[in-house]
């Protein structure tokens, strides 16, 4: 596969894929350790660019290694900043996926928030004290600076993206959309979901989990079923 583009070993061709888009600051290849709970039903596939670019730039070539990749139906997943990339690749494919599910993200309309400007013009202490709110952070680094200067310009590189974001307008998807967030989570309110239905045919279907902003952290089951119902729900002669 694409550089890009890494699954897990030995997962058979013939299985359905979902395409994995991380958060910011995140590593796809987290999500393809779900893999074995979706053994027989999905392919789980981590989109990692291999470098940071504008997020338009970003998503032109997921999208075209995406197509290459496959011409039967896939799905698109995707958490927080992961979840607008996936939704903007899935503009660009067409009618090619079969099914967008969006975990911890607004309405793609109301991008950029504000928080995410503010949180994206933050340096040091105060990005990893504004991460930290919401769970983006492990303890170990809020408390050693070192760290930070390792991790945090990659942060807020991604942040950079979200704030750079301007929302066109366009035709509804012609598939269907799945929204997975935590109960708790401090950057997504139920009203911030409302507008994600003007970007499917269909109404969104809506899912709630226990937890926060990083709420399959400690139970990765509820979105993991999300996927599951997606995937099965692909025609068996498509699959």
């Amino acid at each position: 596969m694409e550089p890009w583009l890494t699954m897990a070993r030995a997962v058979p061709p013939e299985w359905p894929r979902t395409y994995c888009f991380a958060h910011a600051g995140g590593r796809a290849q987290a999500f393809v350790e779900w893999q074995e709970a979706l053994a027989g039903v999905t392919a789980l596939v981590a989109v990692t660019p291999v470098e940071r670019t504008g997020i338009d730039a970003l998503c032109d070539q997921a999208a075209e290694l995406i197509a290459a990749q496959r011409t039967g139906p896939f799905l698109l997943f995707g958490h927080s900043l992961g979840a607008l990339i996936a939704f903007e690749v899935a503009r660009r494919l067409g009618d090619r996926p079969a099914h967008l599910i969006a975990s911890g993200c607004v309405a793609p309309s109301l991008h950029p928030t504000p928080r995410m400007v503010e949180v994206a013009g933050l340096e040091g202490q105060g990005l990893a004290e504004a991460l930290a709110v919401y769970g983006g952070l492990r303890p170990e680094i809020l408390a050693d600076p070192e760290l930070q200067e390792f991790i945090l310009p990659g942060i807020r590189d991604d942040f950079g993206m979200v704030a750079d974001y301007r929302y066109r307008p366009g035709a509804a998807l012609p598939f269907d959309i799945s929204l997975a967030n935590g109960l708790d989570d401090p950057l997504v309110r139920r009203d911030d979901l409302s507008d994600w239905s003007r970007e499917c045919v269909g109404e969104p279907e809506t899912y709630w989990s226990e937890g926060g902003h990083f709420y399959f952290e400690s139970d990765p089951d509820p979105v993991i079923e999300v996927i599951r119902r997606a995937a099965q729900a692909l025609p068996v002669e498509l699959i």
